[in-house]
């Protein structure tokens, strides 16, 4: 980027913008541990400067500047996915949003909020607990994904099955175009506030939301399911979505992951061996007891045993998914937007493939409409065994074929998954997208790199062949073996 451009940008915002290289240095990556030698050959992720703008005008000010000089515009805050969506890809000017996490505006009486996009969605609940409101849905990783992050990601996750996906939740969304200028979006308006789900941060920098929330739940309650296969596992899933007394979040995990929990020290011997649905009901009094009915109906209907007694300890511990990384430096998975009525099926070709290739596989997900689930099948991984982490790549690609084969799909694109869009879309649906972002952003500024098309390196053909030859290779992959560390 031209140095004068730099220096009036850090006069401009003072201490709130830095061309220092350690501190660029932590927008490199989010939390992804991806080796350099694979990074660094596909995408140039260190921002010419780090700005931490405080309002909209800000931001739409820079954004003018990034459009009349073609720098490239990447917007960031939680940083809390794995596929880069908020890792530059051509260096330019990275916008944290982190700033603007004030509740703007509350209207009590029709229970609707407006909030800065980048205040937090437990930080959103815990301060409308206090006012007797909470949020509709909001997603596993509360505690760290921003309101407006998890809008452009899609915004599946707890409480969606019962009351939608968030972009059915906002109203209008105050977003500064890829030119500078500053929209209000909505249903109505030119473009809608709908393409911005799952644009990821391409089309628009979201500054501020409005969003409908609820009423305080008078009353909750937690159950927990034991089932002793995936069959039996589905069978209780699919009970409970199609009552009319639909839980607020259905959580489930197979042995694997239990095992591990229960190694952690999260759950007890007895689960270790389960596969088990936590079902989690709030609301009014008649509410809670109507779920709780419908509950005991899915454990008749698919023969399973309760584990009740755990059913608020696992609620309890519903952000903390990733934990289970403790066992090894880090973790490598595929996160799947999976048809229900796949699910056993799908897990029946997990556990086939950890037979085969024996990864100490675990498995978890939300059931987020009456139709899919988000699975997340992982295992450990050190990215300093670089042979090692290459190879556990070309398994995660394993673990995608075999999502896709019963009719699923990744959840999110970003950089890394790229090589699997055509799975995400159809060929009609990524032709709206691009029309979408070429309207919009015809000099490609706004987040270059993601979504649309993978990179040469990543060209899925060539990406296909390589990592199903090395998934074929003898394995080298040193991580979880089965329930040893070695």
């Amino acid at each position: 980027m031209d140095a004068q451009i730099l220096e009036n940008l850090k006069t401009a915002f003072g201490d709130r913008a830095t061309t220092d290289l350690f501190e660029r240095g932590f927008y490199q990556r989010d939390l992804a541990p991806v080796p350099d030698f694979l990074v660094n050959p596909i995408a140039d992720t260190l921002p010419d400067i780090v700005i931490r703008p405080q309002n909209t005008a800000e931001v739409a000010g820079i954004a003018k500047l990034a459009a009349e000089k073609r720098i490239p515009l990447t917007a960031r805050a939680g940083g809390s996915t794995v596929y880069f969506n908020t890792v530059c890809t051509r260096k330019g000017i990275l916008v944290d949003l982190n700033g603007l996490d004030q509740i703007v505006a509350v209207e009590k009486e029709n229970n609707i909020v407006r909030v800065g996009a980048g205040m937090t969605w437990w930080q959103l609940e815990r301060a409308l607990n206090r006012l007797g409101l909470a949020t509709c849905s909001y997603p596993s990783s509360a505690q760290a994904a921003t309101v407006g992050g998890w809008l452009v990601m899609m915004g599946y996750g707890l409480g969606s099955l019962k009351y939608g996906p968030v972009v059915d939740q906002v109203i209008s969304a105050q977003t500064v175009m890829p030119d500078g200028s500053v929209q209000e979006l909505n249903a109505m308006s030119k473009p809608p506030v709908s393409w911005l789900a799952g644009s990821e941060g391409t089309l628009g920098v979201v500054t501020e939301i409005e969003l409908r929330v609820r009423p305080q739940p008078e009353t909750e309650w937690h159950g927990l399911a034991e089932l002793q296969d995936a069959r039996q596992m589905q069978r209780f899933i699919e009970g409970a979505v199609l009552s009319a007394a639909i839980p607020f979040n259905l959580h489930f995990s197979d042995p694997g992951c239990n095992a591990l929990r229960y190694r952690l020290g999260m759950a007890s011997k007895r689960t270790a061996k389960a596969y088990t649905v936590a079902f989690d009901a709030d609301g009014s009094q008649a509410e809670t007891a109507a779920a709780k009915k419908n509950y005991t109906k899915c454990l008749q209907m698919a023969n399973a045993g309760d584990l009740g007694e755990e059913g608020e300890h696992e609620w309890q511990h519903r952000f903390f998914s990733l934990v289970l990384k403790r066992e090894g430096p880090s973790l490598l998975g595929a996160e799947i937007w999976l048809p229900i009525s796949s699910l056993a099926a799908y897990l029946h070709d997990i556990e086939l493939f950890e037979n085969k290739k024996n990864l100490g596989l675990k498995s978890y997900g939300h059931v987020v409409t009456a139709q899919h689930a988000m699975v997340m099948t992982m295992f450990n991984a050190d990215e300093r065994d670089t042979i090692g982490y290459l190879q556990g790549l070309a398994l995660v690609k394993k673990l995608h074929d075999i999502g896709a084969k019963h009719g699923g799909c990744p959840y999110g694109v970003g950089l890394w998954n790229t090589p699997y869009v055509s799975r995400c879309h159809t060929a009609a649906e990524m032709a709206e997208l691009k029309h979408r972002k070429k309207l919009l952003d015809p000099n490609n500024i706004m987040n270059p790199g993601k979504v649309y098309q993978a990179p040469l390196l990543l060209n899925p053909a060539l990406f296909s062949l390589s990592m199903d030859f090395l998934a074929a290779t003898t394995l080298v992959y040193r991580g979880k073996i089965g329930g040893e560390q070695v």
